[in-house]
């Protein structure tokens, strides 16, 4: 069951040119599984904000907590970079059932924008626990400069054979990277990227219009049965 904790912020780090990582202390160790998300409570303007983040960081990473998100004008994003290093916070933790741990030998995932956090968490866990299950990953965003975590992945390719990452972008028509596919997260790309997907088990994250979009493309288009598709709508904006 999710309980309310009292804990406090350790800093942020920059992902991209508008994407910043929040920490925050694990008060000696928090049970958490990759993929699932938190609820974050902050005090701005003499209201208490509060939003659902997916952890970005994996159960291995000790010492902090972490989740990624996209900034903008938003009360809640002020709110966000106003914090001090030593903050006083509410979470109430953990949530969600969009979580992966090797349990099936063959998965792949399918994320728009921001919602490579969760899929971030997974394979970082994959890695360190030694998983053996094959992982396949096209991470889709609007320009290359919009990828967040590229060095993290990149690491964990290095180290996890099992783990591989395609990127795609929908609005760069030459990117640098020749290896970027350009495009939409169609069939057609899925195909591309990974041509024995009818053998593996796809999660699905991004924001809500897109993982609409996506499920229905896996059912429809790839004739994929339903309990071969796993989705959330990413809500951590």
């Amino acid at each position: 069951m999710p309980e309310i904790i009292n804990t406090t912020f350790q800093r942020s780090i920059d992902r991209t040119y508008n994407v910043k990582s929040f920490r925050f202390d694990d008060q000696g160790g928090i049970d958490f599984r990759p993929g699932q998300f938190f609820q974050l409570f902050l005090d701005w303007e003499g209201e208490e904000l509060s939003h659902f983040f997916s952890f970005s960081n994996s159960p291995t990473e000790k010492g902090y907590i972490e989740f990624t998100k996209k900034l903008s004008d938003s009360p809640y994003s002020q709110a966000l970079l106003a914090l001090q290093p030593g903050a006083r916070v509410r979470i109430k933790l953990p949530m969600g059932i969009f979580i992966f741990e090797g349990e099936y030998p063959e998965a792949a995932f399918l994320s728009g924008g921001i919602g490579i956090t969760p899929i971030r968490s997974i394979c970082k866990y994959l890695t360190d626990t030694g998983s053996s299950a094959s992982v396949r990953v096209i991470y889709c965003a609007r320009t290359s400069a919009d990828f967040a975590f590229r060095d993290d992945f990149d690491e964990m390719e290095r180290e996890n054979r099992n783990i591989s990452l395609i990127y795609m972008v929908t609005g760069e028509e030459h990117p640098e990277d020749p290896t970027i596919m350009v495009g939409k997260m169609e069939a057609g790309a899925v195909k591309r990227g990974i041509p024995d997907y009818s053998d593996r088990v796809f999660y699905v994250c991004g924001p809500p219009g897109m993982v609409k979009m996506m499920v229905s493309m896996l059912k429809e288009d790839l004739s994929l049965p339903a309990e071969k598709v796993i989705h959330e709508n990413f809500m951590g904006y």
